[in-house]
């Protein structure tokens, strides 16, 4: 079994946005309509409430909870959209996978509909069942120390948290290595994450984390900056200014949606390409970037 280098591997975000930028721009207009398509379907699900709140055009918080309510009493509504967004990033990060395992797939910007994109829904489901399910379980164990006493409470709390973490991290190449065998592989994932294996692939994953926080703080500074030089808010009204303004902020939030999935899952896919001893680990080059 091969080594990797996890500071190299939490780097390939940077990579591939620099060789391949007309790609990571294709799927923010993928993830633009998809999400477009899940509102409208929230829409037709929740009813007029619903529509009341997405005619104000801008959600506050308080909106946000409301949603999160609506969505909370229809069963149905919450699952369509749990699923449709789990879909939705799933085409994505097989994009992702694609690009990096095997880019001379062909691919509308390495990305397809297809067994491969619906065992990848399933295990986000599966890992998301499984991250709920902990989250549940600290929240039962820190109530249930507190009536104790609030520190034993802060500890059981703490020990779900390092439970969850050494779950996650074991499970992370789940998603790279169903994409890579074409078939659902959890167990392997699982041993394959066992051992000395399991600190280096924290390591990377706390680096990914902390490389997307920079960019993000990076693009939010550049939005503000171009939202203040376009009049900031202009009261809601349609002047120019404002419609500039609005559309610097979409097109930010977009970016940093879709940035935030090559950041975070692109080092899976090259950590699973090294530790199984793939070739080439590396396949992207430069000089033959196409955008």
């Amino acid at each position: 079994m091969n080594d990797f280098s996890p500071s190299e591997a939490a780097l390939e975000g940077f990579r591939l946005t620099r060789e391949r930028p007309g790609t990571v721009l294709t799927w923010c207009g993928v993830y633009f309509t998809g999400m477009l398509v899940i509102a409208i379907l929230m829409m037709v699900s929740l009813g007029p409430d619903f529509i009341a709140l997405a005619k104000k055009g801008q959600f506050s918080s308080e909106d946000i909870d409301a949603v999160g309510s609506m969505l909370a009493r229809s069963g149905p509504a919450f699952l369509l959209v749990l699923v449709l967004a789990v879909a939705l990033m799933s085409v994505l990060t097989s994009g992702i996978y694609r690009l990096v395992l095997r880019p001379q797939e062909p691919g509308f910007a390495h990305l397809r509909l297809g067994p491969d994109e619906l065992r990848l829904t399933a295990v986000n489901l599966l890992l998301f069942a499984v991250g709920m399910a902990f989250l549940f379980l600290g929240f039962v164990a820190a109530a249930a120390g507190e009536q104790v006493s609030p520190a034993l409470g802060f500890v059981l709390a703490a020990a779900v948290a390092a439970i969850t973490v050494w779950v996650g991290v074991r499970l992370s190449l789940a998603t790279p290595m169903t994409f890579a065998t074409h078939r659902f592989s959890i167990r392997e994932a699982w041993r394959l994450t066992a051992g000395r294996h399991f600190w280096p692939l924290l390591g990377m994953i706390v680096l990914a984390v902390i490389f997307y926080v920079m960019v993000w703080l990076l693009i939010s500074i550049i939005g503000l900056a171009v939202v203040g030089l376009a009049g900031g808010d202009q009261g809601g009204g349609f002047s120019p200014l404002a419609v500039v303004a609005a559309v610097a902020t979409l097109f930010m939030q977009l970016i940093l949606s879709v940035l935030q999935l090559v950041m975070i899952y692109s080092p899976f896919a090259v950590a699973y390409q090294e530790l199984h001893g793939d070739a080439p680990a590396r396949p992207l080059r430069t000089s033959d970037a196409r955008g």
